[in-house]
């Protein structure tokens, strides 16, 4: 059995909707697709609706680390590799 390592650098663990789009290289509208419903593809940050609104507003923040980590094992089947975070 081969013990390699695979190493993956991001540049933050949480990141905004639009460095999602760029860092995957997919439209912003795409990404907005992925993160809305009541089951989303990429895993964000919990919003909040505030006292006299009706819907959550702010910006929706991508948990980075945790999707790269799945899309990693689900890719190479296993969890030997590393996700270094930072430059």
């Amino acid at each position: 059995m081969a013990s390699e390592i695979a190493i993956i650098k991001i540049p933050a663990p949480i990141v905004s909707l639009q460095q999602f789009a760029e860092l995957e290289g997919i439209s912003y509208r795409t990404a907005c697709r992925w993160t809305t419903g009541d089951n989303p593809r990429v895993p964000i940050e919990k919003r909040v609706i505030r006292k006299g609104n009706q819907r959550a507003g702010g910006p929706v923040r991508v948990y980075y680390a945790r999707w790269k980590e799945e899309q990693m094992r689900e890719a190479f089947g296993h969890a030997r590799f590393q996700i270094v975070i930072g430059d």
